[in-house]
């Protein structure tokens, strides 16, 4: 199978792929595209399989890449694929490179909940004015963290959270047993966790069904004081609400790694609040060539599975989102 298998690889650098592919592979086709603009071209080689990257901001060719009827595979290098959204799962299989960044995504998270509890940003920006005043740190141990959110980074979000004490509560689409969560619940019940959390930490695939879905109503629930991480998706929360809740106090802080915008307008209010601390959609706590390093070798392992007749891993469902 693997002699006459075209692939596409469309990606920051195609070369690093390519060198990886052809250290496992040998006698496949290659058409490599570095720039969205160009996929017309690229796809034009009939590929069957394609790896991609997202690597930079703006509309991804997604009617582009699935025009080609010779498409059965395509890699993404992330997680959440809601940029490949649609797709006919019956033509062409999805896969993710979940799993990559678990660990980094959620020691990310818990380190950006505890600097804003322990205010560490507004030491940062003290230091630079030379302003020597203390400040009451809240206790980040003993308190209540709802993970909206329980795949694999979520998880891997109760798991530290745990350790560190907290009570952790969270939001699945399907109710089930989760180590280290006291309480799962649906979405259409989160504000009965809500209300009871210090800390929420939002880690779910913009779907249909999450679009939204941390609105006013929600936010209005939370309890008082509360502090909010979101590394999803911009999509999952009303950034509106969300100012208006940081304005009044009723939301303490809020750490944003994502934005129903990006990159984030220069005019957006969030970037003069001081109650708010903005990352450039890079919520992982790892370089970016070790992250590109292992996504690569996830689909490697995915591609050796499908030359050899073998399910894949980490297929996504277009219906879910995940």
């Amino acid at each position: 199978m693997s002699d006459d298998l075209r692939l596409l690889v469309l990606a920051e650098d195609p070369d690093v792929v390519v060198s990886a592919i052809e250290s496992r592979f040998s006698g496949l086709q290659m058409t490599t595209v570095a720039d969205f603009d160009m996929l017309g071209e690229a796809i034009a080689s009939d590929p069957h399989v394609a790896y991609t990257e997202r690597f930079k901001p703006g509309p991804f060719p997604r009617d582009i890449l699935f025009s080609q009827p010779s498409l059965r595979f395509v890699h993404a290098s992330g997680v959440g694929v809601n940029h490949l959204v649609p797709w006919d799962p019956a033509q062409v299989v999805v896969c993710n490179s979940a799993g990559v960044q678990d660990e980094a995504m959620a020691q990310f998270a818990i380190a950006r909940l505890i600097a804003m509890t322990c205010h560490f940003f507004r030491y940062h920006d003290q230091q630079k004015q030379r302003i020597w005043k203390g400040h009451d740190a809240l206790r980040s141990t003993g308190g209540t963290l709802t993970v909206v959110g329980l795949g694999r980074i979520g998880k891997a979000c109760a798991r530290i959270a745990g350790a560190l004490g907290m009570t952790v509560h969270g939001v699945k689409a399907r109710v089930e047993a989760v180590p280290g969560v006291s309480r799962v619940v649906r979405p259409e019940d989160i504000n009965d966790v809500l209300c009871l959390s210090d800390y929420v930490i939002i880690v779910t695939p913009l779907t249909e069904a999450t679009r939204g879905l941390i609105g006013e109503k929600a936010i209005a629930a939370m309890k008082p004081g509360v502090m909010i991480h979101n590394m999803s998706r911009g999509g999952v929360v009303d950034e509106a609400a969300l100012v208006d809740a940081l304005e009044s106090g009723h939301v303490r802080a809020a750490s944003l790694d994502v934005f129903e915008t990006e990159p984030l307008p220069a005019t957006s209010i969030l970037w003069e609040m001081e109650n708010v601390h903005i990352t450039p959609h890079n919520g992982i706590m790892m370089t970016w060539e070790d992250y590109i390093h292992d996504a690569i070798e996830v689909f490697l392992a995915n591609l050796d599975r499908y030359i050899n007749g073998i399910a894949l891993k980490n297929v996504v469902d277009p219906s879910r989102g995940y």
